[in-house]
């Protein structure tokens, strides 16, 4: 049996046209990854707008087309964020069919090794990884902050488009502590939405709140409409109709520290960081995500290293489910190591550059020993 398939394989071998084999290999995994993709990600828009399309047809004006609306907001973001494992499932399916056909052995006979044979799929990969991140980038970032701006106006219809904005934003000025619900920005004026002015003393001891309806920044001058000044000490109420703000607060740091990392782009996510870190601020939550935007489409290349133990190896006695199963989990565990390291560079825990990283040269390490031990 062994020396008719050394036979099969040398007389393989000597028809054997390389270019056309990386040709056949990438192609098949090519269909079979936008097949599953839009199958999953069908799948998945289904049961969400299933969940949803209760709460976006009770929006004021709303209407049946807001439906599509919805899907065509939601699908970026899924589309992003299952490509890696799409990729995974791909490599799967492609490599243990080959396999079953003992393709894989045919291939080995004329010469191949497992790197080798695996390259085409690492070549698709690399060209999905890159636009995956061209298509996050440009498309997705957007139908995020869309997305939100629908849902914070409770899916009303006839809503203005997203605000350059942000919400929630609480900064230093000195002792005292400011609070603004939303920042939005038009060309160089910036605009602050219910303004809260903690006044402390030296021991950070509240003196005075001063709340204001909103801030404008114009003319590189702060001024306060609809102010009031409430003393904590004599629980007086002062009306002061509107202020000149004398603070040492940068307009771009509202901005900046309560930017949505996945709701912009690389360049504004860079100047965020760049701004903060000039005023001595912790950058580390906003660094982890920069280094993720890298990171989360280059995954796409792991994914057939670490479905290459679906490849190699006899198929008999159920081996292969039993390796396909072992690959599966590889793949969730590199998810799940993965969001965890992301959670320690952003708290702080680690260095952003080792969160956002390592699960990926720890996987990618663990790929290629695998193959390393196949070859021997």
């Amino acid at each position: 049996m062994v020396e008719r398939v050394i036979s099969y394989g040398g007389h393989f071998g000597k028809i054997f046209n390389p270019g056309s084999m990386d040709v056949y290999l990438a192609k098949i995994f090519a269909i079979r990854y936008v097949i599953i993709l839009a199958g999953l990600i069908a799948t998945l828009q289904m049961l969400d707008l299933l969940a949803k399309s209760e709460e976006i047809l009770a929006g004021e004006g709303a209407v049946y087309a807001d439906l599509w609306r919805y899907v065509t907001l939601r699908s970026p973001h899924l589309i992003s964020l299952f490509s890696p494992f799409v990729a995974l499932l791909a490599s799967i399916l492609t490599l243990s069919v080959l396999n079953v056909n003992s393709e894989i052995v045919i291939m080995k006979a004329s010469g191949w090794s497992a790197f080798r044979i695996i390259v085409p799929l690492m070549a698709v990969s690399v060209l999905i990884g890159a636009i995956n991140f061209v298509f996050s980038e440009t498309v997705t970032v957007h139908a995020r902050a869309e997305l939100r701006n629908w849902e914070a106006n409770g899916f009303a219809a006839d809503i203005p488009p997203a605000p350059d904005s942000v919400y929630d934003t609480w900064v230093t000025d000195g002792e005292n502590l400011v609070k603004a619900e939303s920042a939005s920005r038009n060309g160089s004026i910036l605009l602050l939405d219910q303004v809260t002015q903690y006044i402390r003393d030296p021991q950070k001891n509240i003196t005075n709140i001063i709340k204001a309806d909103f801030a404008v920044y114009r003319d590189e001058g702060w001024k306060l409409y609809g102010v009031k000044d409430f003393d904590v000490n004599t629980l007086e109420v002062t009306q002061l109709e509107n202020l000149d703000w004398v603070t040492t607060i940068p307009p771009e740091r509202f901005i900046s520290l309560a930017i949505v990392a996945d709701q912009v782009n690389l360049p504004r996510l860079r100047r965020a960081i760049n701004q903060l870190q000039s005023e001595g601020h912790d950058t580390d939550n906003l660094d982890t995500m920069l280094q993720q935007k890298y990171v989360s489409p280059l995954s796409t290349l792991l994914m057939p290293l670490l479905a290459g133990l679906a490849a190699f190896g006899l198929h008999r006695g159920g081996n292969l489910l039993a390796r396909i199963m072992l690959t599966l989990s590889m793949g969730f565990g590199f998810f799940v190591v993965n969001n965890l390291f992301i959670a320690l560079g952003q708290y702080g825990a680690v260095p952003p550059l080792v969160g956002a990283w390592l699960p990926f040269a720890l996987f990618g390490l663990t790929g290629i020993s695998f193959l390393l031990v196949t070859e021997e």
